[in-house]
């Protein structure tokens, strides 16, 4: 559960919270392995045999991924529907730690080459996931690795494949939209819901607190799911539920990256949860509401869920702009940031004539040295030893720098 929308929160509430999504990625990954051995591969999640030589996530320690849960909305023009439902969630793969963020669909944005502002939600119709990753990475600053897009029909056929949830429905529900195709109309009381019924309990969002006490209500509803889905009545049909799943996704996540999703959900700290919903303040525009971006409160939840992990064992890192594009520097410190290095600096080079970016070490042997350097994509590697060092790397961002988009 949320108990506050401007903090996060670190305890075993937050746990339940993430059961849509790592149920999600538990089904995802077993059924991939079921494919593998009989052949063949559901959706989009295949590799070839370049994928037997490379690491899950391209070898990321800390993977950022997108879940998009879309809407009925498209159902009347045949066309993709919105966002009923965003989050980012960052997954610690040394220290098995989990922080999602949820993101109000309702957010005001510049769609840009659309000629407007608009809810984040619309950013799925009108480009798909990639144009929402990059709605998302304007908004907050954190750039997904990966999305994982799913959709309403599939959500009914797998709650109705496994017989349906059993859920103390904590008030009567009505509300009708015929444009939207959305019809809710539940009676409180405890109850079996099918998977129609079920995607009404889990849509519902005319509370007082809206999208809170909706993310609240999903949150109980898929830990009676995750319950549902290993009872012995059901292990029969997981090949089936497990393909109605896969035939009802689309990521960008190789069959090697669901696997090691899998062993990861199996050895998560779940106490060490942490979750927070985007801080964000309503604002009418004209006649629409929206939520904007509380600019005082969201960077600091941003700060907690996504740069302050570092991970035991990687070198401490200095980061010298060395091109005069004014915040490359913070730019690549933010990214190595989200790979769990300590950035213990960031400031200007001696000079901004850098073309070449250039990683610097101060000691002997510094783990990791190549991966730095793979990642700021520098074969100048040097070496300048000093007996007492303030940081392991000294990282010279030039005018190469993929990460900030300059070129020589």
């Amino acid at each position: 559960m949320i108990p506050d929308r401007r903090h996060s929160s670190r305890n075993n509430r937050g746990g339940s919270k993430l059961g849509l999504v790592l149920g999600i990625l538990v089904i995802l990954g077993i059924s991939v392995v079921i494919g593998g051995l009989i052949g063949s591969h559901y959706g989009k999640a295949g590799g070839g045999i370049a994928e037997i030589w490379t690491p899950p996530f391209g070898g990321k320690r800390i993977v950022r991924v997108l879940m998009l849960g879309e809407d009925d909305s498209g159902a009347r023009t045949k066309s993709p529907g919105l966002s009923d439902s965003i989050f980012l969630l960052s997954l610690n793969l040394d220290t098995n730690q989990v922080s999602a963020l949820s993101i109000p669909r309702d957010t005001l944005v510049d769609l840009d080459g659309y000629g407007k502002q608009g809810r984040i939600n619309g950013a799925l119709k009108l480009g798909g996931p990639t144009y929402s990753e990059k709605m998302i990475e304007r908004l907050i600053g954190v750039i997904p690795d990966y999305y994982l897009h799913t959709n309403l029909k599939g959500f009914r056929k797998t709650v109705d494949l496994l017989g349906g949830v059993q859920l103390d429905v904590e008030k009567d529900m009505h509300y009708t939209d015929n444009w939207g195709n959305l019809h809710i109309n539940l009676k409180k009381g405890v109850q079996w819901l099918d998977g129609e019924h079920a995607m009404e309990y889990v849509r519902f969002r005319h509370d007082k607190m809206g999208d809170i006490t909706r993310m609240q209500r999903q949150q109980k509803f898929m830990k009676a799911l995750a319950k549902r889905a290993v009872e012995p009545v059901n292990l029969a049909k997981l090949p089936l539920t497990m393909q109605s799943v896969m035939s009802n996704i689309d990521t960008n996540l190789t069959v090697k990256d669901l696997v090691a999703l899998v062993k990861f959900s199996g050895n998560m700290d779940m106490s060490s949860v942490k979750t927070a919903v985007l801080p964000e303040v309503p604002q009418r525009i004209g006649r629409a509401q929206y939520m904007v971006f509380d600019s005082e409160k969201a960077p600091a939840v941003i700060q907690d869920l996504f740069f302050s992990h570092t991970i035991p064992g990687l070198p401490t890192v200095e980061v010298l702009n060395g091109t005069g594009v004014s915040g490359a520097g913070q730019k690549v410190a933010d990214a190595l940031k989200q790979q769990g290095y300590d950035v213990s600096d960031v400031k200007n080079a001696d000079s901004f004539d850098y073309k070449t970016s250039e990683v610097i070490s101060h000691k002997k042997d510094v783990p990791g040295l190549d991966k730095i350097a793979q990642f700021m994509n520098s074969t100048n590697i040097k070496q300048e030893v000093n007996p007492k060092p303030k940081v392991d790397v000294t990282i010279i961002v030039g005018r190469d720098c993929a990460l900030i988009g300059t070129q020589g």
